[in-house]
């Protein structure tokens, strides 16, 4: 093992498997260059052993950097949707950590991180995705890079309904939003409980206006994908008038288009995109209204519409792809409960009913005697 001076920059040279290994430290100080040559003969000893090594140059990138070269390379084989999931979860982590070098992002630096997202009002599972997605483009797992951060306790349950007063809200103020394409977002959910990616990703070759059929792409699961949704007179009125906004904008109805073409800002200006981030306007849209509910809750609350129809759980499935055994649990009791309430609202006001040969108590109080 020997350091050695050039100039003001010291140099490390020893043997490793036979041949001379003689490279710049990059440092004028003695000390560093000196753990430099132990960190080089470690690396050296790892690729041998056939161990993953971390290229050096990696980690004197930015965050910022570390992500677009990620993001340059994730279309290439990886789906339109996982696309822009990626660059959703990765815009707040360079956001606020942007010009922050790799080697600086220690864990108290990304328990910073989880705090402003938490002051931010976030959900712990955006936050787990946020940071899981930069794990994944600096190249390691979360457990290696930051062991001692315990990922965030994620909502269980299986969403809620909204309200009319909250829906009518949501309606009401998207109308005075900058994004033209939020409000149809929003009904288009609500009249269908279609995914948010199988809306984005809606192309007018999915859309047969003639037949009123909306055709499902690529979905969260095999028994959702290439699903078919009736459009109702309401959805088919909505998409029309789209249709008629987007002619006016964009050119014929291409199949390969986008329903909900990509943009800068507020302004769609790319058919050929589909848009990669419907939550900042929609976390605008929450706020305007006033109604606290997450974007999935919209699907929750087409079902809920449904299983208080009585729509049977088979056709419930059909239309909204796979659901989980919990969220059909909690549509049969949102069933019976509407049922419950349809048969209590034929009591009358005196509690009592004449069924003709018999008079029944509705009251717990005494046991019913057939008269």
């Amino acid at each position: 093992m020997a350091v050695y001076r050039r100039g003001r920059i010291w140099w490390y040279s020893f043997l490793f498997c036979g041949r001379r290994i003689q490279e710049s430290a990059r440092t004028t100080r003695k000390t560093i260059a000196a753990e430099a040559e132990k960190h080089r003969r470690l690396e050296l000893e790892k690729t041998l052993a056939g161990m993953p090594v971390e290229k050096r140059e990696k980690r004197i990138n930015t965050v910022a950097a570390m992500a677009e070269a990620y993001l340059e390379h994730y279309p290439l084989n990886h789906r339109v949707r996982s696309v822009i999931f990626a660059r959703q979860r990765l815009a707040h982590v360079i956001r606020l950590l942007e010009k922050t070098l790799v080697v600086d992002l220690t864990e108290d630096r990304i328990r910073d991180y989880i705090k402003t997202r938490l002051g931010e009002g976030t959900s712990g599972r955006t936050i787990n995705m946020e940071l899981g997605e930069l794990s994944r483009a600096l190249g390691q797992k979360w457990s290696v890079l930051w062991p001692k951060v315990r990922k965030l306790e994620e909502r269980t349950d299986v969403g809620r309904a909204l309200g009319p007063e909250e829906e009518a809200s949501l309606l009401e103020a998207a109308s005075g939003m900058r994004s033209p394409l939020i409000g149809l977002f929003v009904r288009v959910a609500l009249l269908t409980g279609m995914r948010a990616g199988e809306i984005t990703s809606l192309t007018w070759g999915q859309v047969d206006l003639l037949n009123r059929i909306l055709t499902v792409g690529k979905a969260k699961t095999a028994g959702g994908t290439g699903r078919q949704i009736p459009m109702n007179a309401e959805l088919l009125g909505l998409l029309a008038m789209h249709a008629q906004w987007f002619q006016e904008r964009f050119g014929d109805l291409k199949p390969g288009y986008y329903v909900f073409p990509a943009g800068k800002g507020a302004a769609p200006t790319d058919p050929k995109r589909p848009v990669s981030d419907i939550g900042t306007a929609w976390d605008r849209l929450r706020r305007a209204a006033g109604v606290q509910c997450r974007l999935h809750d919209l699907r929750h609350t087409a079902a809920t519409k449904m299983a208080e129809a009585g729509v049977p759980e088979s056709t419930m499935l059909a239309l909204m792809g796979h659901m989980s055994r919990a969220m059909l649990e909690r549509y049969s009791h949102v069933r019976l409960k509407a049922k419950r309430e349809a048969v209590e609202a034929l009591s009358t006001a005196a509690g009592r009913i004449s069924v003709g040969v018999s008079t029944i108590p509705t009251t717990v109080d005494e046991p019913a005697r057939i008269q």
